[in-house]
């Protein structure tokens, strides 16, 4: 008997996030041992396979998890535990997904084809095909933030299916725009189909998923409800679509908690989720035995006494001597644990993309959580001490007023917030200087 080989394999996938109440939970959050926040599993233990060549469509209400799982298989969004096994090279078409705003058609064209790995000649020879089939015309190199979501689903098909994608995921890319083209979408997926390609087709459209797809995966807040063809599980999701469009809000609510208590929190989750807390929100693991790749966001000193600098931490044969970057503060934006020890990269710069000086043992340095928060809008006042700095974090070489004394109940008002380990530092203008005050020396009010 001949086997059948697996394209996509998901077992007990769970995606977790914080829903908080304003910015300042959200910080909470991130600096301090206490959890803020509210749990929301936009998925909660999915095992699902799918077959080379198999034709699936997901359903469900709005918020039962189509477009996460349709995120997570196609590499876009990382799953918070579980696993998932891809065969092949997925290309999702989502409105607008991947798309660059401040970037023309054209542009957008030969960013997405250098990503998928084409070389330019490639790229050159793929272009005159994806603008005819996207049908954009002149518009192609105009910036995409000028379109509409009907002529971005466009460019998104059309670039998508003519790189010729080993497994496709269409997310509701054919619900906007005209439908002719919705059709010749439809005719090219046929096409797909019969070369047999394995495909998922998340969408509204109850008709085209009968007239396309050959199995359902039906979820529901979360979790997989059923699976299997379209002829045994399209018909139970139409009676339930049917029951609940008739449902009044309150037995609409009622029902969704006894489906969310029905299946318990996964307690697997709770590695990957600390793992997210201290790397401020995402995280990435490498390949290679041994090592962790993280983000994180600090600003660190170098300790005095011997140390090195690496230019990766696997690196130690390469390490040079840490004495000449002394005596300035660094920023911190990603951290790496190999062979059981933390390490940081080091940044003159907040991007951490330029001015990068190297990795270091994090025992070798001294470093505090930072947090910036842009337009960060609110008034204080002046209590009459304390220093302006042109910096967040202070010191003596960085005062710009030495004496705020002569200002006290004066308005100071505030456009951005950064938090340093424990301290809160305000950015505002002071005779027309922009300054820094921490915020010991503010007050919320004259009283």
């Amino acid at each position: 008997m001949m086997m059948v080989e697996k394209a996509i394999i998901t077992k007990n996938v769970v995606k977790k996030y914080k829903l908080y109440n304003g910015t300042r939970e959200r910080i909470l959050d991130l600096v301090s041992s206490k959890s803020f926040g509210e749990d929301f599993y936009a998925l909660n233990g999915v095992d699902f396979e799918a077959e080379k060549g198999d034709v699936v469509g997901f359903i469900g209400i709005n918020g039962s998890g189509k477009s996460t799982l349709s995120n997570i298989i196609s590499g876009i969004v990382p799953e918070t535990s579980g696993t998932v096994k891809i065969n092949g090279q997925a290309s999702l078409i989502a409105v607008a997904s991947g798309l660059k705003g401040d970037l023309t058609g054209r542009d957008n064209i030969e960013l997405k084809c250098l990503m998928l790995g084409f070389s330019k000649e490639e790229i050159k020879a793929l272009e005159p095909d994806i603008i005819e089939f996207s049908e954009l015309g002149e518009f192609i190199d105009q910036p995409v933030k000028s379109y509409s979501s009907g002529m971005k689903s466009r460019l998104g098909f059309a670039i998508s299916v003519n790189v010729d994608p080993d497994i496709l995921i269409i997310d509701e890319a054919l619900s906007v725009g005209d439908k002719a083209f919705a059709e010749k979408s439809l005719d090219k997926m046929q096409e797909f189909k019969q070369q047999g390609k394995t495909m998922i087709f998340v969408s509204h459209s109850i008709g085209q998923m009968k007239q396309f797809c050959e199995k359902i995966l039906w979820l529901e807040f979360g979790k997989v409800k059923d699976y299997g063809p379209v002829k045994e599980v399209m018909p139970k999701y139409e009676k339930f679509l049917k029951d609940w469009k008739k449902m009044p809000k309150k037995e609409r609510e009622a029902y969704k908690q006894a489906a969310i208590a029905s299946s318990p929190q996964k307690a697997d989750d709770q590695e990957a989720d600390t793992q997210t807390k201290e790397s401020g929100g995402e995280a990435q693991k490498m390949e290679s035995d041994g090592y962790q790749e993280q983000l994180t966001s600090r600003l660190g000193h170098i300790k005095a006494g011997q140390s090195y600098i690496y230019p990766t931490p696997d690196k130690e044969m390469d390490k040079t001597i840490s004495e000449s970057y002394k005596n300035r503060v660094y920023y911190i934006k990603r951290q790496a644990i190999y062979q059981g020890e933390k390490f940081y990269l080091l940044s003159k710069q907040v991007s951490a993309e330029k001015g990068v000086i190297g990795w270091m043992k994090a025992a070798d340095v001294s470093s505090h959580n930072h947090f910036a928060i842009e337009n960060d809008e609110k008034i204080f006042y002046f209590k009459g001490s304390g220093y302006g700095y042109n910096r967040a974090w202070g010191g003596k070489k960085n005062r710009v007023f030495h004496d705020l004394k002569p200002f006290e109940n004066g308005e100071f008002k505030v456009d951005k917030t950064e938090l340093v380990g424990k301290n809160t530092w305000y950015r505002g203008t002071l005779n027309d200087k922009k300054i820094w005050v921490h915020h010991s020396h503010l007050k919320e009010s004259t009283e």
